[in-house]
């Protein structure tokens, strides 16, 4: 390998043991969710595009782990924007936060917004899981600077991100 490249290999970020949605029964190899065409191979939910030889070989039409979420509106992060700073830069901020989505789901399909809700004075927004609400944090941080809090809960696998300029 040369000097200066890596290569990335993507690693599981869903923590099974505690995600009542992962805990069900696994669906049959090569299944693709009716909702946003994931695909189930080797254990895993992949994109389409990842999995397209594989897609539909075998498999049945399912509702993958985070549309299932997305249609209970079952909440793994809540992520809470506020200050001056958003009123100013909103439509760019909303941009980065979409692409921050995006970019996320190539190595973990089931981490998704599930909703933003734009106030007068504040973005709130819903995520599937704790690590995307937790990684729209940091590169709200990373980007803008600002002041980031985390909170987790102990009993429910739920994390509280609030971010403020």
């Amino acid at each position: 390998m040369m000097k200066g490249t890596k290569r990335y290999t993507p690693r599981k970020a869903m923590d099974t043991a505690t995600d009542p949605y992962l805990n069900r029964q696994s669906p049959r190899e090569n299944s693709v969710c009716r909702q946003c065409g994931a695909v189930f191979h080797n254990k895993r939910w992949y994109t389409s595009e990842q999995a397209r030889p594989q897609a539909g070989k075998g498999g049945i039409d399912v509702l993958c782990p985070a549309c299932q979420k997305i249609k209970d509106r079952f909440v793994g992060g809540v992520v809470t924007l506020t200050g001056r700073f958003l009123a100013e830069h909103r439509d760019e901020i909303l941009k980065l936060i979409y692409n921050k989505e995006e970019r996320s789901k190539q190595y973990n399909p089931l981490g998704r917004i599930i909703s933003i809700h734009d106030m007068k004075d504040r973005i709130e927004i819903t995520t599937t899981t704790d690590k995307l609400a937790q990684r729209i944090g940091q590169v709200l941080n990373k980007t803008y600077q600002g002041k980031v809090t985390y909170k987790w809960s102990d009993d429910v696998k739920l994390a509280r991100v609030q971010w403020s300029r």
